[in-house]
């Protein structure tokens, strides 16, 4: 630990402000991905197919049982489901689905809430780690304006340059990264809504029992 805290003065030490600007994005952005990850999780396959079931069983008669698994959900979407299942014979059916959609999309939101915040990062990453070396740069060389020429001053250069570009790859790195981190937030977005999408069209298009 201690060593990793010291690799982190170092880098902040060479990279200096634009540096300190990627890790506290990254940081924010890591605790979002994590708080993402596990609203996901209470919205998994295993949770939805019980919505599934629940549709079956209503439309098969076994209301009661239907209403158990719906309450015991942990979803919000689950009230809206009962809604539909109880309201569907009731009322007019392009007012149910007017007022399916919009629930479902209110559901829907939730989960894409913030997905922009990681894009904006991994967007702006390498964005700003190429500012950090053409600013790095341009104090590498005005320091050399005076007197160029020398060994010394060559390679003072040289190290000037290598620490400006150290701001570029930290910027990539955290771009790849988060990336990838958003690109399976927003394929778990897509499977999430074509699931709620299937359990709200069975319950509208199921026939209802005649018990």
């Amino acid at each position: 630990m201690l060593e990793i805290f010291t690799d982190i003065q170092t880098l902040l030490a060479l990279g200096g402000p634009i540096v300190a600007i990627l890790l506290v994005a990254s940081i924010f952005g890591l605790a979002l991905t994590l708080r993402k990850f596990l609203q996901f999780s209470k919205a998994s396959e295993p949770v939805l197919k019980r919505l599934y079931l629940a549709v079956e069983q209503w439309h098969s008669g076994e209301q009661n049982s239907a209403l158990a698994i719906i309450n015991s959900s942990s979803l919000t979407i689950a009230h809206d489901l009962r809604f539909v299942l109880e309201q569907h014979s009731r009322v007019d059916g392009d007012y149910l689905y007017d007022e399916i959609l919009r629930r479902s999309s209110e559901f829907i939101r939730e989960y894409a809430r913030n997905l922009r915040i990681l894009e904006l990062i991994y967007t702006l990453a390498p964005v700003l780690g190429l500012l950090g070396t053409v600013l790095g740069m341009i104090d590498a060389f005005r320091g050399l304006a005076g007197s160029a020429g020398s060994a010394a001053e060559s390679a003072a250069l040289a190290g000037g340059i290598w620490e400006a570009l150290l701001t570029t790859a930290v910027g990539l790195s955290i771009a790849i990264c988060f990336a990838i981190l958003h690109t399976l937030l927003e394929s778990k977005l897509e499977v999430l809504t074509n699931q709620v999408n299937d359990v709200f069209s069975r319950a509208l298009t199921l026939p209802v029992s005649s018990s």
